[in-house]
């Protein structure tokens, strides 16, 4: 049995430093960015990303990619 997927779905998330808690533990805030082209590269992600935390108060921590794939049956 062959199986396909298709890309349908990408989102960025961007990952804020937001201090510590109480007892020391960092604490994270996430930006998502729904609808970003399929087709984009890594490299052009991190540039938007990078571009987008020197508007925010934050430091950015981290920049994450969240693929969402159809798999079918041919």
């Amino acid at each position: 049995m062959a199986i396909s997927s298709e890309k349908v779905n990408t989102q960025l998330q961007m990952v804020f430093d937001n201090g510590v808690d109480e007892e020391g533990n960092p604490i994270f805030r996430t930006k998502s960015f729904n609808n970003v082209k399929t087709t984009s590269t890594p490299e052009q992600l991190h540039n938007v990303a990078v571009s987008i935390a020197q508007l925010q108060q934050r430091v950015l921590y981290t920049v994450e990619r969240n693929d969402s794939f159809v798999i079918a049956d041919l």
